[in-house]
């Protein structure tokens, strides 16, 4: 047992060592003379960032390289396994990194692009967002306008992953007159699963997702933006350590060249998901 504290607590002393050293930022001439750009991702999050069979994939993925390839340098990639909360994901994949010394990325993409994350996280700086994610449903298209205001939901059936906010959505949606056609599924690929085989006549979710999970269905869909007051559409853009500013300004550059010359726009639509700028949120 005393063997056992004594591992602990050298582990925990390591890990405390590797967070002071972790949370100075690289600046850009670091990186680049590195020749590696190490990019944070989520770990098992379709259509952003995943493995499959020892393949890195994603649009997230593909956006870590392709900053990197602009500044010069290769791309490596830290999977991150999202937290309890955001702050969480944050120190380990921005300026601290893992307690058993995982280093952190020197940028992490898919972090909410809101002024008050950076105020409540003093160790990050944020780049600017390249994306507007909402909530969408696929829908048949024959069906799709009484689905904007989920009126078709009293009649017919919809998919959509318990628990969610968007489960939260449609059960309050309409006075809660659509509960008895709210079909609940774990995940929203068995909601488009429903929808294959005819299940339901739409499913419901995180908007990139859907559209993605839509763009492999064999049916004819749509994709719709039904309005509520609990949806809100939010951008998302990246972070890195609140020191390093050269490094966040040139991914800023860089972003906004891969906007206008179309590759954004191209990398979101290899994954059957539309690009959706922040100057052009709904």
């Amino acid at each position: 047992m005393r063997a056992t504290f004594r591992a602990l607590f050298c582990l925990l002393a390591a890990g405390a060592a590797f967070a002071s050293s972790a949370a100075v930022g690289r600046p850009l001439r670091d990186v680049q003379s590195g020749g590696v750009l190490r990019v944070t991702v989520y770990r098992d999050y379709k259509p952003w960032s995943w493995e499959e069979n020892g393949v890195r994939k994603g649009v997230d993925v593909e956006i870590g390289a392709a900053l990197a390839k602009a500044l010069g340098v290769k791309a490596d990639y830290m999977f991150l396994r999202a937290d309890d909360n955001l702050d969480d994901d944050l120190r380990n994949g921005v300026w601290r990194g893992s307690l058993l010394g995982e280093q952190p990325g020197d940028v992490m993409l898919h972090v909410p692009h809101d002024a008050k994350i950076e105020a409540d996280n003093d160790k990050i700086k944020l780049t600017a967002p390249y994306q507007i994610e909402s909530l969408a449903m696929a829908v048949q298209p024959d069906k799709a306008d009484a689905a904007k205001d989920f009126s078709l939901f009293e009649t017919e059936k919809v998919a959509v992953d318990i628990g969610t906010l968007s489960d939260i959505i449609l059960l309050s949606a309409r006075d809660h007159k659509l509960v008895q056609n709210v079909v609940h599924v774990r995940g929203e690929a068995k909601a488009a699963q429903a929808y294959d085989k005819g299940e339901v006549v739409a499913f419901y979710g995180e908007s990139a997702l859907v559209e993605a999970l839509a763009h492999q269905t064999d049916k004819p869909v749509s994709i719709i933006y039904p309005q509520h007051r609990l949806v809100q559409n939010w951008p998302i853009g990246g972070a890195v350590k609140a020191d390093s500013v050269d490094l966040a300004d040139a991914i800023d550059k860089e972003m906004a060249r891969l906007a206008e010359s179309g590759e954004l726009k191209k990398i979101f639509a290899s994954y059957g998901v539309t690009w959706r700028p922040p100057a052009q949120e709904r």
